[in-house]
């Protein structure tokens, strides 16, 4: 897929699918596509599918279960990194399990599939930062391109901040998901009480956090939504919002 226009850098947000990619979407930068489709190619080869905890974030916060303290360049901010967990059947494989002192102790396919990502030449795995962490794979944006990284930044971050952001054009209510900073605000609170009325056993507080995020995602599960935890048009008419 090309996702350059005769050498000029394109940067756009879009959501990136693949049946093989479960957990959260994929927000991602569109020049980022190509390494996420080797990244599926890499687990279809494996047998194996990839459970995504984050992608693109807003800067400023802590990252929820984050095992290293968030880089101030990284390859988030610009949409060029996953963190993911690892399924193999109805198994999963986190952070301690994927922790590059245990590679020799896991199945082999899940070996291979983190080989494929080592040997890539462009591809990283967190495992080999100095900081570990093996939850992760980026591009290297931030290290071979520092100064395209640079543009991209506002660029990235700006949408990312709109997507949680009301339109004041068409009065459209905006887009709730999981990210950092939490998303707070009457609409979050408006949400849980719906959430509540549901069964749901949630704490009241307008701040749109893990747990909000699980009830979410649960809830489009059981509808047969699509359980990717953001509340769009379709979740806020099953929920009467």
């Amino acid at each position: 897929m090309d996702h350059q226009i005769e050498g000029i850098m394109v940067t756009r947000l879009e959501a990136f699918k693949s049946a093989r990619f479960i957990g959260k979407p994929i927000l991602a930068d569109v020049e980022f596509f190509d390494s996420l489709e080797k990244i599926d190619q890499f687990a279809a080869d494996a047998g194996i599918k990839i459970y995504v905890t984050s992608s693109t974030r807003i800067q400023g916060g802590s990252v929820s279960g984050a095992i290293v303290h968030p880089a101030s360049r990284s390859n988030h901010l610009v949409g060029h990194g996953i963190d993911m967990n690892i399924m193999l059947g109805q198994e999963l494989f986190n952070s301690e399990a994927l922790d590059k002192n245990n590679l020799n102790n896991l199945p082999k396919v899940i070996h291979n599939f983190i080989k494929s990502i080592r040997q890539d030449p462009i591809l990283r795995w967190g495992g080999d930062f100095n900081s570990e962490d093996p939850v992760h794979i980026d591009d290297g944006l931030n290290l071979r391109e520092p100064v395209t990284w640079d543009a991209k930044y506002p660029i990235i971050q700006s949408e990312m901040i709109a997507l949680s952001q009301a339109n004041t054009v068409s009065g459209q209510p905006r887009l709730l998901f999981f990210t950092q900073p939490f998303i707070q605000g009457d609409d979050v609170l408006a949400l849980q009480k719906a959430l509540v009325q549901k069964g749901f056993n949630i704490k009241l507080d307008s701040i749109f956090g893990s747990v909000t995020d699980i009830a979410v995602t649960a809830f489009q599960k059981s509808l047969g939504l699509t359980a990717d935890g953001i509340v769009g048009s379709g979740t806020r008419k099953a929920l009467g919002l």
